[in-house]
């Protein structure tokens, strides 16, 4: 692969995408999450688990923009393509 080419898993993307994940493993350890808490009437582990999960699909949003950003888009396009091209040469092989 050449270093022109983006990829999806690269160092920062993988960093956005494990900061949501951190804050779910860190539940248990987070004293202001886990304990006889309510945060809005609701109890804080369940707030902080609903917080997170709009997190990761915040954060999942970023890490997407960001490779299409940087060129994701046209080689999704030119592997589809190629993939296409393949199945219908399987195809025509039955």
């Amino acid at each position: 692969m050449n270093p022109s080419t983006p990829t999806l898993a690269s160092p920062a993307r993988l960093a956005i995408a494990a900061v949501p994940v951190a804050g779910f493993l860190a539940t248990p350890l987070l004293p202001f999450v886990n304990g006889p808490h309510l945060w809005f009437g609701l109890p804080s582990v369940l707030v902080w688990t609903a917080l997170c999960v709009v997190g990761t699909v915040v954060a999942l949003q970023i890490v997407e923009a960001s490779y299409r950003r940087s060129g994701g888009a046209e080689l999704d396009a030119a592997e589809l393509a190629a993939s296409e091209v393949r199945h219908d040469a399987e195809e025509d092989q039955r």
